[in-house]
């Protein structure tokens, strides 16, 4: 009977440590997926800064990119770097928007977006 016991909770636990792997874990196509999403929130954002400079647009669509950009990691240093100084950036511009600094927000807020599209490219050769 023991014997049996502990099987069946060597069983349990195995299955709720290989499920909490498989959460944790993402693919590549989900990868691809929300870093699509975060360059489209981006794009949207300098759209919405090249027609009219409104704050409220922009900063809407950047914290729409933040969280989307939170979704994805990578174990690979080189993409780590380059996400990190990405998401920077997004955190500066919006940090000037909310200053009423326009101009320093844009610069940023391109910077970002040129800084997702170099991410999906080195992650699109590796994967």
């Amino acid at each position: 009977m023991k014997k049996i016991t502990i099987m069946l909770a060597a069983a349990a636990l195995s299955l709720i440590c290989s499920n909490a792997v498989a959460i944790g874990m993402q693919g590549t196509s989900d990868v691809k997926k929300s870093l699509d999403l975060t360059i489209a929130k981006l794009e949207q954002a300098v759209a919405a800064f090249d027609k009219d400079n409104h704050n409220k647009d922009v900063i809407g669509l950047l914290m729409e990119a933040k969280q989307v950009q939170k979704t994805f990691s990578t174990a690979n240093g080189k993409l780590s770097m380059i996400k990190s100084r990405a998401t920077q950036k997004l955190g500066q511009a919006r940090s000037s928007f909310n200053d009423g600094d326009l101009t320093s927000g844009g610069a940023a807020l391109k910077e970002a977006l040129t800084g997702f599209k170099e991410f999906k490219e080195q992650y699109d050769e590796m994967h």
